[in-house]
């Protein structure tokens, strides 16, 4: 997972990104990796603007830059 951050942080300069690993299929017991080149509160607000967007729930940004 670093390596692979190492170089999405190389080809995405200047962008936050995050990157989830996950288990196809699997209900319980699943895994999950998580990586980014963000603090971990901005890439949280990051996440729930993507899905609030994706669900129609578009809301004011936070005051904060992010």
């Amino acid at each position: 997972m670093n390596d692979v951050a190492d170089l999405l942080d190389r080809v995405f300069a200047g962008y936050g990104f995050t990157l989830m690993v996950f288990d196809f299929n699997v209900i319980t017991g699943g895994h999950m990796n998580y990586i980014s080149n963000a603090k971990r509160e901005d890439m949280v607000v990051a996440m729930k603007e993507f899905i609030a967007a994706e669900e129609g729930n578009v809301h004011e940004p936070p005051g904060d830059v992010q």
